[in-house]
């Protein structure tokens, strides 16, 4: 099955007026994916659709510092934020992070994700993965160093350390999560303090 007929697949699944639990458990169940050679699971090629609605967005600035988009159909974007806040959480929280540790050329447009997520349940996970980040960076060994960022980036072959740095991926999730601390309240979660990387 070629990228463009599951993006499609997927689009009219969520245009459908199916209640939207019925929606997050075809999703979920992976039922229009087929196995292929990268081995993307459901939620991978439902995020993979959401990124391509948004790349192809308006732009939204919260702040100039922090440039994102937003989808042209609000509709739209109104059930994808409802599916990955509420349906499909926490299933979507390991992909979330996969996406966000791999996007190591272009992280303003992690925050087209960013934008929609909304969850604490998925703001947590993101500033735990920090954590352990910024821990790992102070690893002396070169393996136990990057072997946290590498399971999270689930690669099929072995990378190169520099593309699991620690130290990168923990710059990447601080920005965004300063930019969800800029959309919503989450001091029950985080503050800033506790995402600076100088201490």
């Amino acid at each position: 099955m070629d990228e463009e007929k599951q993006i499609n697949d997927i689009e009219s699944l969520l245009r459908e007026r199916k209640p939207i639990t019925e929606i997050a458990q075809y999703i979920l169940e992976g039922a229009f994916v087929e196995l292929d050679m990268e081995r993307k699971d459901s939620l991978d090629r439902f995020l993979e659709f959401v990124y391509s609605k948004v790349q192809r967005g308006n732009p939204y600035i919260v702040h100039l510092a922090y440039p994102t988009k937003r989808m042209i159909d609000t509709e739209l974007e109104t059930k994808v934020k409802e599916l990955i806040n509420v349906h499909l959480n926490p299933d979507i929280v390991l992909p979330l992070l996969k996406i966000f540790t791999r996007n190591v050329h272009n992280a303003d447009s992690n925050l087209y994700i960013a934008y929609l997520i909304e969850s604490d349940n998925i703001i947590k996970s993101i500033f735990d993965t920090y954590l352990l980040f910024k821990k790992d960076i102070f690893e002396i060994d070169k393996e136990k160093r990057t072997q946290n960022v590498r399971r999270i980036q689930q690669f099929l072959a072995h990378i190169e350390s520099e593309s699991a740095s620690p130290l990168d991926a923990a710059a990447r999730l601080k920005y965004i999560l300063e930019f969800i601390a800029l959309k919503q309240n989450v001091r029950h979660i985080y503050t800033m303090d506790d995402i600076a990387l100088s201490h």
